[in-house]
């Protein structure tokens, strides 16, 4: 469906050191977690990147930002979405290096291969109802499961390229499984914590098409006094305006 026109309604703005985001309607509303898994993961991405369900533009931006050089093709199933990101991207300063694309990552004809493919993906599978078809599409992972994410990444990445995604980490042992045989092999596990004395809130994944040994790391966003990490100022300062 070509994107024709931008869809009003009630917002919330993020506006970050470089770029500001209208989110949360329709869709859902820019988290730590997606904030984490850019910050993290600028660094392996270049090249040609496939921003799979790209929801407002935030990681497709964040990466814009840190790369200048990549060209970044952002897809959204939801077509009220994908123009809300496409809002966002005419207004941000990364406008000639991303492309927004209203699809289905599942159906999609293209003979385009990427060096980098990333994505936050829906992760709940028939858990209770969402109250907005916007949130259910957004979190609900009916639409996009972790199977048919591996295949997509699969037929979509060139040989020797990398990929990253976050999920909670009951689908991340399923997603790891699933990639194993695909061809497709983890590099780094990046465990998120809110705090040294909470349960593990997230995991992202770096992978390839090539194998190597896997890397463990943790990542705590506060520490015991509820103050940021080091590590998390580190990685979300070139980002977020309370970090100078």
């Amino acid at each position: 469906m070509k994107i024709q026109q931008i869809m009003g309604g009630s917002r919330s703005v993020f506006t970050f050191k470089q770029f500001s985001l209208a989110h949360g309607d329709p869709g859902l509303k820019i988290s730590t977690e997606a904030c984490l898994l850019g910050a993290w993961t600028y660094k392996f991405a270049n090249g040609k990147i496939l921003d799979i369900g790209t929801g407002c533009g935030l990681i497709a931006c964040m990466l814009a930002q840190s790369n200048p050089d990549v060209r970044i093709d952002a897809i959204e199933i939801h077509p009220e979405v994908a123009i809300l990101a496409l809002e966002n991207i005419q207004n941000s300063p990364f406008k000639n290096q991303i492309q927004v694309m209203n699809g289905d990552i599942r159906s999609i004809s293209t003979e385009d291969r990427y060096d980098f493919i990333i994505c936050n993906p829906p992760f709940f599978t028939n858990h209770l109802p969402a109250t907005l078809e916007d949130r259910q599409l957004a979190i609900h992972d009916d639409e996009l499961n972790f199977v048919d994410l591996i295949l997509a990444i699969k037929n979509l990445l060139k040989p020797g390229g990398k990929f990253a995604v976050i999920y909670p980490k009951e689908v991340m042992d399923k997603f790891e499984s699933e990639m194993g045989k695909n061809e497709l092999f983890v590099h780094q596990l990046l465990h998120v914590f809110p705090t040294p004395q909470s349960k593990l809130l997230r995991v992202i994944c770096l992978g390839s098409t090539e194998k190597q040994d896997k890397v463990l790391e943790n990542l705590y966003i506060k520490d015991e006094n509820n103050e940021y990490t080091e590590a998390f100022k580190l990685l979300l300062n070139p980002y977020y305006l309370i970090f100078e």
